[in-house]
């Protein structure tokens, strides 16, 4: 894919952004809302996998127990997972996608069209229809925000058999991704992500739950967890996907995080997020964005199946870079519970 150049990736930028100049807990000219948020939330988490799928993949790829067995993705959203571990799966295998909204299930069948492993049917993930031990695998990825953890997963460690494998893809909003942000910025963010979480949620860290998940994996009887944290790597000039990315995390954090930053900080954000401007942070050409995602692993009881990912190096790939020798994951050696 060609790289665009700062005209073509400002006019994306801007129409992924909306407006910056003199907006005071606005988005695009609008009071936030919870829906302006989900919405943008969404959109930022469709760019995500599309600005990075060859190293989300690479996870899939790597996760014990998907090839030729029997494997839960729940929820399963637009399908874009569900597609991935169907290939893996192979014609010995089976994925079963479920979902409880009508719009993800309508997009997770058009992504499964032609999978003849996989079936996608409407579910509620607090009380799946599925009977005890029934599958080998129970994944999730990037959903947990919207669930209560400890119900969905105890759900997920009911439908395993003995020996399985529960597995879960998420982020920590405080870290997932990683810019060179204005000092004034830099220091405010994770205190405004705070506050935010804690007004949409009721929890400052609803919105990273991640952070508990290991203690909610062991509750519901699952273990050992081994968690592996995956950095993706990209520096600028940036391709079309990975800009179009960093504008839908701006949008996100304008309409999420914006309000809860002090005035200093609200000013520097606008600066370094206006493609017109001379601070913008993209137009930098040294940039470095990392964006990090954690994988956790935990068996039910013990069986046949290994919670240690398929490779200790999975390659997690650059796409930019052709010999792809960036494949060390941060933590080579899983945490044991």
């Amino acid at each position: 894919m060609p790289v665009p150049r700062v005209g073509q990736w400002a006019r994306r930028w801007r129409r992924e952004a909306g407006p910056t100049r003199g907006r005071d807990q606005t988005l695009q000219g609008q009071p936030v809302s919870d829906s302006d948020t989900a919405n943008t939330s969404g959109a930022c988490q469709a760019a995500f996998h599309a600005a990075f799928r060859d190293d989300l993949f690479a996870i899939v790829d790597a996760l014990p127990g998907v090839a030729g067995g029997t494997v839960l993705d729940v929820p399963c959203g637009d399908g874009f997972y569900a597609r991935r571990l169907a290939a893996r799966a192979g014609a010995r295998g089976h994925v079963t996608a479920v979902d409880a909204d009508g719009t993800a299930l309508g997009r997770a069948r058009r992504a499964l069209r032609g999978a003849g492993n996989a079936t996608v049917r409407a579910a509620d993930a607090y009380r799946l229809p599925f009977p005890d031990a029934a599958f080998d695998v129970a994944w999730s990825a990037e959903s947990l925000v919207s669930l209560d953890p400890a119900r969905a997963v105890g759900e997920m460690a009911r439908v395993v058999r003995p020996g399985g494998v529960v597995a879960v893809l998420e982020v920590d909003e405080f870290h997932h991704v990683v810019l060179p942000w204005p000092s004034a910025v830099e220091v405010s963010l994770p205190a405004a992500v705070r506050a935010a979480a804690a007004a949409r949620y009721g929890d400052g860290e609803g919105a990273s739950p991640a952070r508990r998940l290991r203690a909610v994996l062991r509750t519901a009887g699952l273990g050992p967890v081994h968690r592996r944290t995956y950095p993706f790597d990209r520096a600028a000039p940036f391709d079309g996907r990975t800009a179009a990315f960093v504008g839908r995390h701006f949008a996100f954090l304008r309409a999420f995080a914006y309000p809860h930053l002090p005035p200093d900080a609200r000013a520097a954000f606008d600066r370094a997020t206006d493609p017109d401007g001379a601070d913008a942070l993209l137009r930098r050409p040294d940039v470095d964005l990392v964006c990090l995602s954690a994988v956790y692993l935990a068996g039910r009881g013990t069986g046949r199946a290994s919670t240690r990912p398929a490779s200790p190096t999975a390659a997690v790939r650059d796409p930019r870079r052709a010999d792809h020798s960036r494949t060390a994951p941060v933590n080579t050696r899983p945490e044991h519970t």
